[in-house]
């Protein structure tokens, strides 16, 4: 996928990559799977363990944006969102505000992964094509997959629009089972299409800059790009786990997901496909739950 990536990396650096991945997923799993409360304290705990071990040992030196980055994504997922969340003002205005509006507002506090996230690009001399920041090639070949039946290249400009059909269609039968959706109630969709559309924008463009450009650029010089691509869709899916796709299923689905999306990063070199998937999902996504049960 990309040539000038080194393919062979340190074995050493590679299990601190997959362990920072896993450390800041799967306590918060196991800690509530045994029936406890979300605990702020365990996920505060792993990240400092994780960045301070960067920033302390001088042979991760290769990483260590990378695992910061972990690290505070970590935070402002676990601990900062959800505390801005929860605060008693916005819990206040949440009691009266309309439901579209409600979401929104509530999206924008994971942006605060975006601004931690961007504090690790400080002086790394890492560029805007680093980050995938354009649109890119939107016609350059998506790379074969063999166990998708894709034996040869396609034009992303055929692979991309391919995928939001069968994303979609995937997806669908999921939300049914889980959201338990009212169609009786399908008005709301175009009442609250708007913001449906904002809060699908606002959250694909999030998430892609944290979860793919900022990590995959801090990746790029360190292992192989099949590598790069795994690990960040391991930190995506896994990171599924209560979220929508949710569970087990969830995860592997939405894990598949983000690697299809850093794929189509790494062969473009941009982020155009990736994030016009991933906004088309999300609409999906939040029309099962506008028409969903409770709604």
């Amino acid at each position: 996928m990309n040539p000038g990536t080194p393919r062979n990396s340190e074995p050493f650096l590679r299990a601190i990559a997959w362990g920072a991945v896993l450390a800041t997923t799967l306590p918060e799993i196991l800690w509530q799977e045994t029936g406890h409360a979300a605990s702020l304290w365990l996920i505060t705990a792993e990240s400092l363990v994780i960045a301070v071990s960067a920033l302390a040992f001088p042979r991760l030196r290769p990483l260590t944006r990378f695992l910061l980055a972990l690290a505070l994504l970590n935070v402002a997922w676990g601990v900062i969102a959800p505390m801005m969340a929860g605060t008693k003002p916005v819990q206040t205005w949440s009691d009266s505000a309309r439901w579209g509006t409600r979401l929104f507002i509530v999206r924008t506090f994971t942006l605060s992964g975006v601004v931690l996230g961007a504090l690790t690009l400080i002086g790394s001399g890492i560029t805007r094509r680093d980050l995938f920041l354009r649109n890119g090639d939107l016609d350059a070949p998506a790379q074969p997959i063999r166990f998708l039946g894709m034996r040869k290249p396609v034009p992303w400009t055929w692979f991309g629009p391919a995928l939001i059909v069968v994303f979609a269609a995937v997806m669908s039968p999921f939300l049914y089972l889980t959201v338990h959706p009212n169609f009786g109630a399908g008005s709301r969709i175009i009442q609250f299409l708007p913001w449906i559309v904002a809060v699908a924008a606002l959250n694909a463009a999030s998430e892609e800059f944290q979860f793919r450009c900022l990590l995959l650029a801090h990746l790029r010089k360190v292992f192989s790009p099949g590598e790069n691509v795994l690990l960040t869709a391991a930190f995506f899916g896994l990171g599924h786990f209560y979220g929508q796709p949710s569970g087990t299923i969830g995860v592997l689905m939405t894990g598949f997901a983000g690697w299809i999306w850093a794929r189509s990063m790494i062969e473009t070199r941009g982020w155009f496909w990736a994030l016009a998937i991933h906004m088309v999902q999300d609409i999906v996504v939040i029309s099962f739950l506008v028409v969903g049960a409770g709604m």
